[in-house]
C-alpha cells in the first residue's frame, strides 16, 4: 500500500486525456549497444508490416534515455528505415575522437615523446578537462540525422542530468494530434512518480540537438552539455541514465502495458578494469542495474496491490475507503500495468563505446533482431537481476 501510495499519478493521455495508454515502449541507454535496440524494432516493423510515418503498433508513447533518446525520437517519428541506416553508417562517423591534446596517447605511429607528453596531459582530467574525447562530432551527426521540425506519430519523452542542480529533468515532444490538456497531464505524472520538483520542459526547436545530445553525454566519456537550466541561467547537462536509465516508473504510470529494450544482459562476468574510462563506465552500469531493478519491482508491486484491491467485494472496498483518502487516490490513479521486457542473453560483442565498430554493432543490430523474433518476456521479480 505504502508502494501504491508514494507511486500515484493521474490516470490521463488515452484518447480523452484522461485513461491511461494501452501501451508504451521504453529504450534503455547504454551507448552502441543501442544497435540491439535498433534491430529490435525492425524487427518488429518488418513483421508487423508497419510503414515509415505510421506509429509502432501497440505503442502509444515512447520513453527513451541516453541512446535509448536517440532511437527513440526515429520510433517517435515513424523513422525506422533511418534508423536502420543510421546505425549501418555510424562508424563512418568516427564518434569517438579523442581531444587533440590526448590523441597521441593513443596514435602508435606518434613517436614515444609524443604518446608520453599526451599521456602527461591526461593530468589535466583532474584539473581543467572535463572529457577525453570530443563532443563535437558526436552533436554534428546528430544534427544531420535528425531534423528537430519532423511531426512526431506518437508523443516522445527523454531524461536528461542536471549536474549543475544534481537532479534528473524530463523534456518531451508532443505528437501532432496529441490533446491539448497533454503538457499538465504528463508534467503531472512525472511529478508524482520523480517528486513535485522535478523538471519537465517541451524541448525547444533551436536546442533541440543538444537537448537530445545532452541525455547522452556519457560522463568523462564527453563534456557535460551547457543549456539554460529551468530558470535560463546555464546548467552542464549529462547522461539521462545516471538516475534515469530506463523510465520505467514513468511509463508505468501512464500504460496498462510497458514494454522494456534492455541492453545488459543479466549477467556479466567481472573483468579487470583498465583504465580509468573503464571504471567510470563500470560505475554507472553499476547505478544503473540497480536503479531498473528498483524500478521494475515497484512498478510490479504497484500493479499486483491495485489488482489486489480491485477484486475486493464491493463492501469491503467502501469499508477500506472510508475515511481513507490514500485508498481512494491511490485506487483511481495508478494502473496495474504488465511489465515484459527484451534483453540479450549474452554480453554483447561491443562495448558501450564502441561507436566505430563496424562489424561489432552489425553484429549487435542481429542480435536484437533475432532476440525480437522469439518475442519479449514477462517480468517476475523473482527471476530478474
Amino acid at each position: 500500500m505504502a508502494l501504491g501510495v508514494a507511486g500515484a499519478a493521474p490516470l490521463m493521455l488515452g484518447v480523452d486525456g484522461e485513461m491511461p495508454l494501452q501501451g508504451a515502449l521504453v529504450l534503455s541507454g547504454g551507448g552502441a549497444h543501442g544497435a540491439y535496440e535498433a534491430g529490435a524494432i525492425g524487427c518488429w516493423v518488418a513483421a508487423r508490416g508497419i510503414a515509415d510515418g505510421v506509429a509502432l503498433a501497440p505503442y502509444q508513447m515512447v520513453f527513451g534515455t541516453s541512446i535509448g533518446a536517440l532511437n527513440g525520437w526515429m520510433v517517435a517519428t515513424g523513422q525506422y528505415t533511418r534508423l536502420r541506416e543510421l546505425w549501418y553508417g555510424v562508424s563512418a562517423a568516427k564518434l569517438m575522437r579523442l581531444k587533440p591534446q590526448f590523441a597521441a596517447s593513443a596514435d602508435p605511429n606518434s613517436g614515444a615523446l609524443n604518446q608520453l607528453a599526451a599521456k602527461l596531459r591526461m593530468a589535466s582530467l583532474t584539473t581543467d578537462q572535463t572529457a577525453m574525447y570530443d563532443s563535437q562530432p558526436v552533436l554534428d551527426f546528430i544534427s544531420r540525422q535528425i531534423d528537430p521540425e519532423r511531426p512526431l506519430v506518437v508523443p516522445f519523452v527523454w531524461a536528461v542530468t542536471n549536474l549543475t542542480e544534481q537532479r534528473t529533468e524530463f523534456f518531451y515532444r508532443r505528437a501532432h494530434d496529441t490533446p491539448a490538456q497533454f503538457r499538465d497531464a504528463i508534467i503531472r505524472v512525472i511529478q508524482a512518480i520523480m517528486g513535485p520538483q522535478t523538471v519537465v520542459r517541451e524541448a525547444s526547436l533551436d536546442l533541440f540537438h543538444k537537448q537530445l545530445f545532452a541525455s547522452a553525454a556519457i560522463p568523462i566519456v564527453w563534456d557535460p552539455v551547457p543549456l539554460p537550466g529551468p530558470d535560463g541561467s546555464t546548467c552542464d547537462y549529462c547522461d539521462g541514465g545516471v538516475a534515469s536509465n530506463s523510465s520505467v516508473r514513468i511509463s508505468h504510470a501512464v500504460s496498462r502495458a510497458v514494454d522494456v529494450i534492455l541492453v545488459d544482459p543479466p549477467f556479466e562476468p567481472v573483468r579487470t578494469y583498465a583504465n580509468a574510462i573503464a571504471v567510470a563506465l563500470g560505475m554507472v552500469a553499476t547505478m544503473r542495474r540497480k536503479i531498473l531493478e528498483i524500478d521494475m519491482r515497484t512498478a510490479h508491486f504497484q500493479s499486483l496491490t491495485k489488482r489486489a484491491f480491485a477484486r475486493l467485494p464491493n463492501a469491503d472496498a467502501a469499508i477500506a475507503a472510508e475515511g481513507d483518502p490514500q485508498y481512494a487516490a491511490y485506487m483511481q490513479s495508478v494502473p496495474a500495468t504488465t511489465l515484459s521486457y527484451l534483453r540479450p542473453k549474452d554480453k554483447l560483442p561491443i562495448g558501450t563505446e564502441d561507436f566505430d565498430d563496424e562489424e561489432g554493432i552489425g553484429k549487435t543490430y542481429r542480435l536484437g533482431w533475432n532476440d525480437a523474433t522469439a518475442g519479449l518476456r514477462s517480468y517476475d521479480w523473482k527471476t530478474f537481476d
